[in-house]
């Protein structure tokens, strides 16, 4: 994507925050542009929180105008300042400050949150967001903003995510509303919404909106979360959210620090997900010299493991992108060897993705019972379901997940 605005002054890359820091973002850095905005009409619908427009104006004013009042904060812990509470950072904002993620921020005593506005929206497989125990084979509307609380320096969805750490970014904001956006995914046939591309959970209220009328019109929610969250947001999310999709991205403090975070809240909201509810899945892309040492990975499948052994995992290939173009992808006979150890120490839904040229019997879903297929896939798309009523037709051993009616 090509680029030519400003982005925000950003927490130093070589040092996440800690839980509750005191991110110095200033708000005047977010709406200032190669020239000042004249006044006018504030978006129509978008709860807008610095009115006006300007050509050539930088997205990070553009998503200043488009925010509403945030409810993830509690005030304190001196006067005029907010805690917000949407991701693990915890971010104490003086007044006319943002967080570290650069799009929450305080404004005339509220928190302003980001909202009335898409990144980008398609309609592809459930199975794209790596979910596989959740209507296989439906449609889903998959949306996302912009702005992340990580850093990883091998997104995939960089352009979205990273945009505001990105020195000329101009990436524009489509604005729609809750009910505008649900039409377009029952229109196209979907059965689920999901948002990710960005990290979901620091445009938690805009999700929720969105998720509130998906759910009326009878869809599946899903949250594509890279996990750096807290138990407030996973709480408030509940009500309209289904699914709980997990980026486990490695398991040492190193690792994280590189990502801008802590493992520690990861497994956290692991734990904390599956005591709400949520359907669970987790997802760790392996990538060479990063997070593929065969011990810690065994570590990571082990954490899985303790908190539920129904939890799938997903071992996916890494391919070289965004700042990691200096190495090579990943070994697919390394995927399956790591998957074979977490099936050995009684993981029950190991798959291993990205490579299905090469890997396509740890695409399928089996009986844990039994071991026969029950959901065939090929590439990240079904190909066959042969539950019965969520049951293996072969020996009836209930196979957990949110199959539906499709899979009946």
């Amino acid at each position: 994507m090509e680029t030519n605005g400003r982005s925000a002054p950003q927490t130093p890359l070589d040092d996440p925050p800690e839980p509750g820091a005191r991110p110095d973002v200033r708000l005047e850095a977010l709406v200032r542009g190669p020239a000042h905005a004249p006044s006018g009409e504030a978006d129509s619908g978008a709860g807008c929180a610095v009115e006006g427009a300007a050509a050539g104006e930088p997205l990070t004013a553009k998503l200043a105008r488009r925010t509403a009042p945030g409810v993830l904060y509690e005030r304190g812990p001196e006067e005029g300042y907010l805690r917000c509470t949407a991701c693990a950072h915890r971010c104490v904002l003086a007044p006319g400050r943002a967080g570290a993620c650069g799009i929450r921020f305080e404004q005339d005593g509220e928190l302003r949150v980001p909202f009335g506005y898409v990144a980008r929206h398609y309609v592809r497989s459930v199975e794209t967001n790596t979910i596989f125990h959740v209507r296989p084979g439906a449609r889903s509307l998959t949306f996302g903003m912009f702005g992340c609380d990580l850093r990883c320096p091998y997104c995939q969805n960089w352009k979205v995510s990273q945009a505001l750490r990105e020195p000329g970014s101009d990436g524009e904001p489509i604005d729609i509303s809750a009910a505008d956006l649900v039409e377009v995914a029952v229109a196209a046939g979907c059965e689920v919404l999901a948002s990710a591309y960005n990290e979901p959970m620091i445009t938690a209220e805009w999700a929720r909106a969105v998720f509130t009328e998906a759910r009326r019109r009878g869809l599946v929610t899903a949250l594509i979360s890279d996990g750096n969250t807290t138990p407030e947001a996973l709480e408030y999310m509940r009500p309209v959210a289904d699914v709980f999709r997990v980026d486990l991205k490695g398991w040492s403090a190193d690792q994280y620090r590189t990502l801008g975070g802590r493992v520690e809240p990861v497994l956290a909201a692991i734990g904390e997900a599956r005591r709400l509810g949520y359907w669970v899945e987790v997802v760790t892309l392996v990538v060479p010299g990063f997070n593929d040492k065969p011990d810690g990975l065994r570590a990571l499948g082990a954490e899985i493991a303790r908190i539920d052994l129904d939890i799938p995992w997903h071992l996916n290939a890494f391919y070289p992108r965004y700042k990691m173009r200096d190495r090579a992808m990943t070994d697919p006979a390394f995927l399956v060897d790591v998957a074979g150890v977490a099936y050995a120490r009684g993981m029950k839904y190991v798959y291993v993705s990205n490579v299905a040229d090469r890997v396509r019997e740890l695409s399928h879903t089996r009986c844990p019972g039994c071991y026969e297929v029950v959901v065939r896939r090929f590439n990240y798309e079904t190909q066959e379901v042969l539950l019965s009523g969520g049951a293996c037709p072969s020996c009836g051993t209930r196979v957990p997940g949110l199959w539906g009616s499709a899979a009946a």
